[in-house]
C-alpha cells in the first residue's frame, strides 16, 4: 500500500499493501497534526474507523491474491480496493497540505469525501464474506531478501550460443557472391530467445572489427521509422550528430558515408512487412564494398523473407543443460549444481516450464538467488501462477512469476514504468525522481535520502533484468519488449498510454481508473491525446516521453488551460519541449503535485500562483531559454529538493528566500543580486547540494564573508561548479577584494569540473590548481583578462580537459604552469584535450625539462587547439603520440613545426595560419595518416604540398579549402586514391582541377578565375553529388567530359554559372540515368530539354527561359520554381502524375493560367502547395477543377499562398481540403475572410502575415474568428514582412 497501499502495487499484491499500508498510509493517519486537523473538523471518528477496516481487509489480501488468477470476481475486488486505496490517499494528501498550511478545508468539500471513502471501505468489508476470503494464519515465506551492495556489478553470461555464433561468423565473413545488391542475413525466432544477444555477439566479435571497415547498430522496432533508423546508422558510422529531417539529405549523406566500404549494419527488431518501405530504407546501402553484411533480427519469417533472398538463420531455444546452466549461473552464481544437488532435479523442471527462452531463464534465475533451499524452489515451481492459459496473456508465466516475486517495495516502481512506450530509452535519474513523487520511495530512519533509497531500487530491478542499459548511451536504460508487456500486465487498467492511434487511445483503457499516463511528443499531436483524458479524472502521472521528432512541440494554450482545471490529483506534470508562452494561474490548485517539468518551453514568467504547490520536490527549467523570472514566494515550496535551472540565459534576477528550501540538492544556477534578491551567503544554508551549480553575477558580492558563508569546501557532494563574473563588467572593484573572493569560493576536493568566467583578479587563488583536488577532470579559465599568468594545474592528477581563453595580459607560460614541486615530466599525465583561445599578448611557452630541454610530452593527448594567438612565435618541441585532431587559427606557421610524433593524427584545421604557403614546409614531420583536412583563410598558401615525395596522404578522404586567394592549383589530388569528398570555394587564383578517379562528392563555389574542368573522359566516373556556384568563368568543354559523369550523378547543383551552357550540359546527349535531385539557379539559357528517367526532385529559380516542363518526369515528386520569368502561360501541358510537392513564385513577367485549368485536383499524390503572386488583379479564384469538383485534390495537408493584393476571398480555393493541417496565408491586404469549413478542419498550424483585415478578427481573444482558432495548436499571427513566413513553411515541409 505505498502512497495508498502502495497505492496496493499497485497491482493487486498482498504483501504490498501489507507492508507498505502499516508504512505509509497509517503513518499518515498516525500523523500529529493531522490529528489535530482532523478533531478541528470533526473527522477523527471517521478516520479512527479507516485503520480498523483496513485492518480487517489486510487480513485477507494474502488469501485473495491466491484466488485472484483463477476467479474473476477476486481480481475484480482486487481492482476495486486499489481504486479506493488512490481516492484515499487522495483524501489524506489533501489533509496533510491543508493542514500543514493551517486552513480550512470546506472549499473543497473533503468532508464529503471522507463520507464517500467510509461508505466504500464498509462496502469492500461486506464483500470479503461474499468472496469467501480467509485471514492467512500462516506466515507466508519472506520475499524480501538482502539487497546486493549498491557497487554490486551485473555481469551478463552467455550460454549455448557458441554454434550459433560460429555459424553466423561464417556467414558474415563470407565474400561470395550474391545475386542480392547487398547481402542481408535474418536471424528468426521467438521473443525471448535470444536474437539479440546473438547479433550482439557477433557484432563485437574481434574478427567481425577486423572484417569490416564501419558498423551500425539501429533497433527498429514496431514503428518502421525510416528517417529515424537512417539517422541513427548515419550517426553512428560518421560518429557525428545529424540535424537533416529530410530523408533525401540523411540517405545521400548515408549513402557518401558508406560509399566503397564494406560494411556491416544489424537492424534489431523488424516487424514491418512491407517491401516498399525495406526498398526505401536499403537505398543507401547499395553503394558498399563486396562482402557489405546487414543482420535483421525477428520474430516473423515474413519479415526475413522481405528482407531478404535467402533464408533467414532460426535461432531455437537452448537444450534444458544449457538452460540449466544458465539458471544455475544467475540463481546461484555457478555453471553447475554441484554444491546444490537437491536443486538441479527441480531446475530442470523450472527451466521446462520457461520454455527454454534465455530471457525468462536468466529473469527467473534472478528470482531464485535469494532463495537456496529446495522447498523454496519447489514453492515457486508449484505455483498456480504456471497454469494460467497462455491465450489469456501475452506474458511468459515465468517472467509473471518474478514479478510476484518482487519484493513489495519494488513492485510499484517497476508498474510504474509501463508508462513507458517499447524500446524507450530512459533516464535512471528521472526516473527515481517520478518514484520519488509518486511516493513510491521512503526515506529510511538513517540518513539515506529518498533519492539514494530509488538508486538502489533502481539496481535491484537492473540486477534482475527487469532494466537493461542502452546500448546508445550508458546513462539510459531500456526494457525488453517482454518486460514492457510484463509492465503493462502488471500495471491493469490504472495506467494508459497515448499513441497516435486516437482510436486506439479511446478504446486502450478504462479511463475512470486511469492514474498514470504517458504520451508520445509530436509536432502538433497533443490536443487531440489530451482531449482524451476527459474522463480520467483522478490522473497522478501525465508525462510526454520523446518520439521520433526533435524539434518542438505545440499545443493550443486553451487545451493547456482545460486539462490543468480537470486535473485535480496529480503528482507528476510534464510539458517538456512544447512551445508554451503561458502557464495558467491554476497551476497553484494542484495541491497534490511534486514533479513538475516545463523544460524546453517558451515561458517567459512563471505564475506566483506556482508558490502555493507546497508539496512540490522537483521543479524543472532547463532549456527555457526566454525565463526571465522565478516566483517571488518560492520560499513556500518548503518541500522543494530540486531545481534545474541550467540554460536560461534571460534569467538575470532571482528571488530571496531560496536559503529558506533546505531540502534542495540540485540548484543549477544562482544569480547573484546587487540589492533585495538572492544573495551569496543563502547558499550557506543548502548543506545537501549536489551535483552541478553554476554562480552568476560574482560583481555583485562586495562583502568577501559572504563568500565565506556559502560555505562551498564543505559541499562534498558538489562536483561541477561554475565561477562567473559578467563579462560586461569594468573591474572596478579593487583586485584584492576579487582575490579574496575567488579564495573564499574553494570547493570542496571532490570536484570534477571546474570553469572560472570573467574573473578580475589580477592572479588565481592557490586552491585552483593545488593537488589536492585528485578528482577534477576539466578545467576552463574564460576571460580572466588582468592575469598574467596561469596557474599551477599541472599538478592536477586526473586533469583530461583543459581550456584557456581570452587571457588578455599573459605573454609567457612556463613553469608556472607545472607548479613549484612538478616539472614537465610529470605534468598533465591524463590530459586529452587542450585548447588555448584569444590570448593575443602570448608570446613564449617553454617547457624545460630536468635535462634543461625545451620539450614536453603528452602522452594521451587526442585534441589540441591553438587559435587566435598571433604573437605566438616560440613553443616547446610537443611529442603527441596520440594526437587525433589539431586545430590552428590565427597564429603563426611556425606552431605546427614543433609537433612531433603525430603517427595518430587524422583531423587538421588551419585557418589564417601566418606564413603558410605550403602543408609540406608546416610540419618537421608530416602526419601522413591524415584523413580530413580543412584549409580557411590561409592567404599565403601557393599549394597543398608540391610535388614532395615526403607527403603521401593516400587516407586523406575529405578535403575542404575556402578563401585561399593565392591558392592556383590542385595538382596534389590526383594520386590520393581515397579521397570521397571535396569542397573548394573562394579561392580566386585557382585555374584548373586535376583528375579525380574516386570523388563522390564535388562541390564548387565563388572561384572567379576557375574556367573550365579537365577533359580526361575518366574525370569523376563515381561521382555521386555535384555542386558549382558562382564560377563566372566555368564552362564545360568539349563534351566527352562528363560523359562517364553523368551516369552516376545523383544530385546536381548550379547556380549563378554564366557561362556554363546548361542546354548543351542536360540536353539529350547525355543520359542522367541516376539523376534524382536537380536545383538551378539564375540560369539565362532555355531548358527545353532536362535529363528526366529517375528525377524526383526538381528546383529551378531566377531562370528566365523557362516556358514548359518537360516530359518524362514521371517520378517527380517535388517541383519548386522560384522567380522564373517567362511570357508565355505556365503551365503549359499537365503535372507528373506522381506530384507530392508544388511550390510556384511568379516572378516579374510569369503569367499563370487560371487555376481551374492547372488539374491539380486530379494529383492524388499531391500533399503541398506553396503560390506566391502571380495574379495581379484577382479577387477571388472562381470556377472549379477541369472535373468540375473542387480546384485543390483532398489530399493535401499543407497549404501556402501570398502576394495577391486584390484577393478578397478563399472560399473557393480551399473547398474540400478535408486533410488541410497548415495554413499559411501572407501579404493579402484585401482579404478580409475565411471560410469557416476550413477553419474546423483540425489545422495544425494557422500563420497570417501582413494580412491586417484577417488578422484584425483573429485577435486572441478578441476577434471574431478566435473561438474557430484557439483550438489550433500553432497560430502565428504577425505583420513583419513574409520572408520569415515563407522560410518557416519550407523549414517544416522540404522534400
Amino acid at each position: 500500500m505505498t502512497q495508498a497501499l502502495q497505492v496496493t502495487t499497485k497491482m493487486k499484491d498482498g504483501d504490498q499493501m501489507k507492508e507498505s499500508n502499516k508504512e505509509v498510509i497509517f503513518d499518515k493517519l498516525a500523523s500529529v497534526d493531522l490529528k489535530k486537523f482532523a478533531r478541528s473538523e470533526g473527522l477523527d471518528t471517521q478516520l479512527k474507523r479507516w485503520i480498523q477496516v483496513l485492518s480487517l481487509i489486510q487480513a485477507v489480501l494474502d488469501d485473495a491474491e491466491d484466488k485472484q488468477n483463477m476467479r474473476i470476481a477476486v481480481k475484480h475486488w482486487l481492482d476495486d480496493l486499489q481504486d479506493l486505496a488512490y481516492d484515499m490517499d487522495d483524501v489524506i494528501d489533501e489533509f496533510s497540505t491543508e493542514a500543514c498550511r493551517r486552513k480550512l478545508m470546506e472549499a473543497h468539500g473533503s468532508t464529503s469525501k471522507v463520507d464517500e471513502i467510509t461508505r466504500r471501505l464498509e462496502s469492500m468489508k461486506e464483500q470479503i464474506k461474499i468472496l469467501h476470503l480467509a485471514e492467512t494464519v500462516a506466515k507466508r515465506p519472506n520475499k524480501n531478501r538482502d539487497r546486493l551492495p549498491s557497487t554490486s556489478l551485473v555481469e551478463s553470461y552467455v550460454y549455448g550460443r557458441e554454434n550459433d555464433k560460429e555459424e553466423l561468423l561464417k556467414l558474415l565473413l563470407s565474400n561470395e557472391s550474391s545475386d542480392d545488391q547487398v547481402v542481408v542475413i535474418p536471424i528468426v525466432g521467438m521473443g525471448g530467445v535470444g536474437k539479440t544477444t546473438l547479433a550482439q555477439m557477433v557484432y563485437n566479435d574481434d574478427r567481425v572489427n577486423e572484417f569490416f571497415d564501419s558498423k551500425a547498430w539501429a533497433c527498429v522496432s514496431d514503428d518502421f521509422d525510416i528517417v529515424g533508423v537512417t539517422k541513427t546508422i548515419l550517426k553512428a558510422i560518421t560518429r557525428g550528430g545529424c540535424d537533416y529531417e529530410d530523408l533525401n539529405m540523411v540517405q545521400v549523406k548515408l549513402s557518401e558515408a558508406l560509399t566503397r566500404k564494406r560494411f556491416l549494419i544489424v537492424l534489431d527488431d523488424v516487424w514491418n512487412e512491407k517491401y516498399e518501405d525495406w526498398d526505401i530504407l536499403r537505398r543507401p546501402f547499395l553503394v558498399g564494398s563486396s562482402g557489405s553484411k546487414i543482420i535483421v533480427t525477428t520474430r516473423h519469417h515474413r519479415v526475413a523473407s522481405v528482407m531478404s533472398s535467402t533464408a533467414g538463420y532460426s535461432l531455437k531455444e537452448l537444450t534444458d543443460d544449457e538452460s540449466l546452466w544458465l539458471l544455475a549461473r544467475h540463481a546461484l552464481g555457478r555453471t553447475n549444481f554441484d554444491r546444490h544437488p537437491n536443486l538441479e532435479g527441480i531446475g530442470r523442471s523450472i527451466v521446462r516450464k520457461c520454455k527454454n527462452l534465455p530471457l525468462a531463464v536468466k529473469t527467473l534465475g534472478g528470482l531464485l538467488r535469494a532463495r537456496s533451499t529446495p522447498d523454496e524452489w519447489t514453492d515457486i515451481l508449484n505455483s498456480e501462477i504456471w497454469e494460467i492459459k497462455e491465450d489469456q496473456s501475452d506474458i511468459l508465466p515465468a517472467l509473471r512469476l518474478s514479478y510476484y516475486h518482487l519484493p513489495a517495495h519494488l513492485k510499484p516502481c517497476f508498474a510504474y514504468c509501463s508508462i513507458f512506450p517499447k524500446d524507450y530509452e530512459f533516464d535512471k535519474y528521472e526516473l527515481v525522481l517520478l518514484w520519488m513523487a509518486e511516493g513510491f520511495l521512503e526515506e529510511s530512519k538513517a540518513s539515506d535520502l529518498m533519492e539514494d533509497t530509488g538508486d538502489n531500487y533502481f539496481k535491484e530491478l537492473l540486477m534482475r533484468s527487469f532494466f537493461q542499459q542502452s546500448s546508445s548511451a550508458s546513462s539510459r536504460f531500456v526494457m525488453h519488449d517482454l518486460i514492457n508487456d510484463l509492465a503493462r500486465y502488471v500495471a491493469g487498467d490504472f495506467c494508459s498510454r497515448l499513441t497516435d492511434d486516437l482510436e486506439e487511445n479511446i478504446k486502450c483503457t478504462i479511463l475512470d481508473k486511469v492514474r498514470y499516463t504517458s504520451f508520445t511528443s509530436s509536432m502538433y499531436g497533443a490536443s487531440q491525446k489530451f482531449k482524451t483524458l476527459q474522463k480520467a479524472k483522478h490522473l497522478r502521472s501525465f508525462l510526454p516521453v520523446s518520439g521520433k521528432y526533435d524539434g518542438d512541440f505545440y499545443i493550443a494554450k486553451k487545451v493547456i488551460t482545460e486539462l490543468l482545471l480537470e486535473l485535480r490529483y496529480p503528482r507528476v506534470l510534464s510539458f517538456s519541449g512544447y512551445s508554451i508562452s503561458d502557464l495558467p494561474n491554476s497551476i497553484g490548485e494542484l495541491i497534490h503535485l511534486r514533479y513538475l517539468n516545463l523544460s524546453g518551453t517558451s515561458l517567459k514568467v512563471l505564475p506566483e500562483s506556482l508558490s502555493n504547490l507546497c508539496n512540490l520536490q522537483t521543479l524543472r527549467l532547463r532549456d527555457c531559454w526566454g525565463l526571465i523570472n522565478l516566483p517571488v514566494g518560492i520560499r513556500k515550496l518548503i518541500n522543494l529538493r530540486h531545481l534545474e535551472n541550467f540554460n536560461t540565459s534571460q534569467l538575470h534576477e532571482m528571488p530571496s528566500g531560496i536559503d529558506q528550501l533546505t531540502s534542495l540538492q540540485t540548484l543549477s544556477k544562482v544569480v547573484v543580486s546587487k540589492n533585495g534578491g538572492f544573495r551569496l551567503n543563502d547558499l550557506g544554508n543548502l548543506s545537501l547540494l549536489a551535483g552541478s551549480l553554476a554562480i552568476l553575477e560574482l560583481q555583485n558580492v562586495t562583502n568577501v564573508q559572504e563568500a565565506r558563508d556559502a560555505n562551498l569546501k564543505n559541499k562534498r557532494d558538489l562536483d561541477n561548479i561554475v565561477l562567473a563574473w559578467n563579462s560586461e563588467y569594468d573591474g572596478s572593484l579593487s583586485k584584492v577584494l576579487q582575490q579574496d573572493l575567488l579564495e573564499a569560493l574553494r570547493p570542496h576536493t571532490n570536484l570534477t569540473s571546474l570553469e572560472i568566467e570573467f574573473y578580475k583578479g589580477d592572479k588565481f587563488s592557490s586552491w585552483v590548481g593545488d593537488s589536492s583536488f585528485t578528482k577534477l577532470e576539466e578545467v576552463s579559465l574564460r576571460g580572466c583578462t588582468h592575469c598574467k599568468c596561469l596557474p599551477s594545474l599541472g599538478q592536477l592528477p586526473a586533469l583530461k580537459d583543459l581550456s584557456i581563453q581570452t587571457m588578455l595580459e599573459v605573454k609567457a607560460v612556463g613553469t608556472e604552469l607545472c607548479g613549484k614541486d612538478c616539472s614537465w615530466e610529470f605534468s598533465f599525465p591524463l590530459l586529452e584535450s587542450l585548447t588555448f583561445d584569444d590570448m593575443p599578448e602570448w608570446e613564449e611557452w617553454t617547457c624545460l625539462s630536468s635535462a634543461g630541454e625545451n620539450e614536453c610530452h603528452f602522452p594521451l593527448l587526442q585534441k589540441l587547439c591553438i587559435s587566435r594567438c598571433p604573437k605566438l612565435k616560440s613553443i616547446p618541441v610537443l611529442q603527441l603520440p596520440s594526437l587525433s585532431e589539431l586545430k590552428l587559427q590565427k597564429c603563426s606557421v611556425g606552431i605546427a613545426k614543433c609537433l612531433y610524433n603525430l603517427t595518430s593524427l587524422n583531423n587538421l584545421d588551419f585557418r589564417q595560419i601566418i606564413g603558410l604557403a605550403s602543408l609540406e614546409d608546416a610540419f618537421m614531420q608530416f602526419p601522413s595518416g591524415l584523413e580530413d583536412i580543412t584549409l580557411r583563410e590561409c592567404h599565403q598558401l601557393k599549394n597543398l604540398w608540391g610535388s614532395s615525395n615526403t607527403v603521401n596522404l593516400v587516407q586523406l578522404k575529405s578535403l575542404v579549402v575556402s578563401e585561399c586567394s593565392q591558392l592556383s592549383s590542385l595538382e596534389e589530388l590526383a594520386v590520393l586514391p581515397m579521397l570521397k569528398y571535396l569542397k573548394i570555394e573562394s579561392c580566386s587564383a585557382l585555374l584548373s582541377l586535376p583528375t579525380l578517379s574516386g570523388l563522390n562528392t564535388l562541390e564548387i563555389s565563388s572561384c572567379s578565375a576557375l574556367s573550365c574542368l579537365p577533359m580526361d573522359k575518366l574525370l569523376l566516373p563515381q561521382l555521386r553529388n555535384l555542386g558549382i556556384r558562382h564560377c563566372q568563368k566555368l564552362n564545360l568543354t568539349p563534351e566527352i567530359v562528363i560523359e562517364d559523369t553523368s551516369t552516376s550523378i545523383e544530385s546536381l547543383e548550379i547556380v549563378g554559372c554564366p557561362c556554363l551552357n546548361l542546354r548543351t550540359m542536360l540536353g539529350s546527349v547525355y543520359s542522367f540515368a541516376s539523376l534524382r535531385f536537380l536545383d538551378i539557379r539564375d540560369c539565362d539559357y532555355d531548358l527545353d530539354q532536362l535529363p528526366t528517367p529517375s528525377l524526383e526532385r526538381l528546383s529551378l529559380c531566377r531562370c528566365k527561359n523557362v516556358s514548359y516542363l518537360p516530359s518524362g518526369l514521371g517520378r517527380l515528386r517535388s517541383l519548386l520554381l522560384y522567380s522564373c520569368s517567362s511570357p508565355l502561360l505556365f503551365p503549359q501541358g499537365d503535372f507528373p502524375p506522381t506530384l507530392k510537392f508544388l511550390d510556384i513564385e511568379a516572378g516579374e513577367n510569369l503569367q499563370l493560367k487560371p487555376l481551374s485549368e492547372w488539374g491539380l485536383n486530379r494529383l492524388t499524390f499531391l500533399e503541398r502547395f506553396y503560390i506566391r503572386g502571380g495574379y495581379p488583379g484577382l479577387e477571388s479564384f472562381s470556377g472549379s477543377g477541369d472535373d468540375g469538383l473542387a480546384l485543390l485534390p483532398p489530399t493535401l495537408r499543407s497549404v501556402a499562398i501570398g502576394d495577391l493584393r486584390n484577393l478578397k476571398s478563399l472560399s473557393t480555393f480551399l473547398r474540400g481540403l478535408t486533410a488541410l493541417r497548415y495554413l499559411h496565408i501572407f501579404n493579402c491586404p484585401e482579404l478580409g475572410s475565411l471560410p469557416k469549413e476550413s477553419l474546423r478542419n483540425p489545422l495544425q498550424t494557422l500563420v497570417i502575415n501582413k494580412c491586417p483585415l484577417l488578422e484584425k478578427r483573429c485577435l486572441m481573444d478578441r476577434g471574431d474568428y478566435w473561438p474557430m482558432i484557439e483550438d489550433i495548436p500553432c497560430v502565428e499571427i504577425r505583420s513583419d514582412g513574409i520572408k520569415s513566413g515563407s522560410m518557416h513553411f519550407f523549414s517544416y515541409h522540404s522534400d
